[in-house]
């Protein structure tokens, strides 16, 4: 779904994860493709699952969620602070 009142186009509605605390395939690409995810993103269908997040990481990208219609799971993660 792609809302008028979202920048660049960028989907109001994301879909969210299922993986639960499995350890991603891909260590180094897995940030990125977290926040390819949930950019942009205001209602997450489904869980949002934030682990495994490298020391450092920029978690800018989850400002604009306002709803998730699962569970939030954060856990595992390196990173200090959430913003």
């Amino acid at each position: 779904i792609v809302s008028p009142w979202c920048p660049h186009g960028v989907p109001a509605v994301c879909t969210g994860t299922d993986m639960k605390l499995l350890p991603p395939a891909s260590p180094e690409s897995h940030y990125e493709t977290l926040r390819h995810l949930y950019e942009g993103c205001r209602v997450v269908q489904g869980n949002l699952e934030l682990t495994y997040l490298p020391p450092g990481a920029d978690t800018a990208f989850l400002r604009d969620i306002q709803e998730v219609q699962g569970y939030v799971l954060i856990a595992e993660n390196r990173v200090s602070a959430l913003q």
